[in-house]
């Protein structure tokens, strides 16, 4: 007798462009069906671009269309009767809205496996955030955490079972660097002037992402005149960032781009590649700009640098710190046998490791583990 794939549902907030989205998008198109039958569930009405091509794969979508939170139990009430409409066997949580609310109504649901996923480290949850997640860690039975130092973190800021913590390193689809459009076309598009240095920073257009420090380091910085900047993203900063860059004096190096999916284009356009955020996990882009053969520069906070080694595979600064930065960025203009040698250091390092088949295969070994755990195999 065939056995039933495994129903899987995956809670997120949102299916915008972004790391987390483009990582489910990844996993659930490549779980083996035979095995596992995944339905992304989204708090966000419409879900977002991501939701469309996860759909173009036969997998369900199913939109919410609510904000939960703590005042608002029906918002949380319609996440508990989603899931016990579905039944699923595992409910899969990712970004915290999600992993907050999602786990409690899985919780409430009676769902068999329950894994939360923890991508960031995140200084500044509230006592009662913390709280609930403290509760919410005897009813889970994993949290995958996106590097060391996250896990670190989070097991000593809830009170974490060490053992229902692993470690699975985000992933990319190296596809992505595909390129379809000429170098140069793409740069005189972003009006961009022929044999200018140009680096990127593909990201949300949020604090988190320290823009304000990265365009602060390209206006102050002595051999970053000609430098051009292509920022690829979207976020609620972006009409004060592009008012930044106009105070700045660089409202023409410095080219908003908004949220892309052809980042294989983005990324044969540019001579480096900048992550100056404040806090992090493992940034996504940063990876897949090293994949490219990229020089980075990135700031020292959570999983960076377990990816990043200073001076041999990208250059490392501290976070909220402009004139390092801007240094850093002025070392890789003038000298392109620099960015050589750490662009193909860095495409070394990442290419074996950080590929989505290795990451699917840690989740589905962690499903198959849980599951003869709890002797539903």
């Amino acid at each position: 007798m065939t056995k039933t794939p495994v129903r899987v549902v995956y809670l997120t907030h949102t299916l915008g462009v972004g790391g987390a989205e483009e990582l489910i998008l990844n996993m659930v198109t490549r779980l083996p069906r035979d095995r596992y039958e995944p339905i992304v569930c989204c708090f966000e009405d419409p879900p977002g671009p991501i939701g469309p091509e996860i759909a173009a794969h036969g997998i369900s979508v199913i939109p919410l269309g609510i904000i939960p939170g703590w005042r608002s139990p029906l918002a949380w009430w319609s996440i508990v009767r989603q899931l016990r409409r579905l039944r699923p066997t595992i409910v899969h949580t990712f970004m915290l809205p999600a992993s907050l609310y999602g786990r409690s109504a899985a919780v409430a649901a009676g769902v068999p496996i329950i894994i939360g996923t923890e991508v960031n480290i995140y200084e500044n949850k509230s006592p009662r955030h913390i709280a609930v997640e403290r509760w919410l860690m005897a009813k889970t039975d994993r949290v995958v955490v996106s590097a060391e130092s996250v896990r670190d973190f989070y097991i000593e800021q809830v009170g974490a079972d060490p053992e229902k913590v692993d470690v699975i390193y985000n992933a990319v689809d190296w596809a992505q660097l595909t390129a379809t459009v000429d170098r140069d076309a793409l740069r005189a598009q972003c009006g961009v002037p022929p044999g200018a240095p140009v680096a990127g920073i593909i990201a949300r257009l949020t604090e988190q992402k320290a823009h304000a420090h990265l365009f602060e380091s390209i206006a102050k910085t002595a051999g970053l005149e000609a430098l051009h900047l292509l920022v690829v993203g979207d976020g609620h900063l972006r009409a004060s960032l592009e008012a930044l860059s106009s105070s700045l004096g660089l409202a023409d190096r410095i080219h908003f781009l908004g949220a892309r999916r052809d980042l294989g284009n983005i990324l044969a356009a540019i001579d480096m590649f900048v992550m100056p955020s404040l806090w992090e996990g493992l940034p996504l882009s940063m990876v897949l700009a090293m994949g490219a053969g990229l020089p980075v520069i990135a700031t020292r906070v959570a999983g960076i640098p377990e990816v990043v080694e200073d001076g041999e595979t990208g250059l490392l600064v501290p976070p909220a710190d402009p004139v390092r930065l801007g240094e850093a960025l002025a070392s890789l203009v003038r000298d392109a046998g620099l960015r050589s040698r750490l662009g193909s250091a860095a495409k070394a390092r990442v290419l074996p490791r950080f590929g989505v088949d290795g990451y699917l295969a840690s989740v589905t070994n962690l499903y198959d583990r849980l599951l003869i755990e709890k002797h539903l195999a």
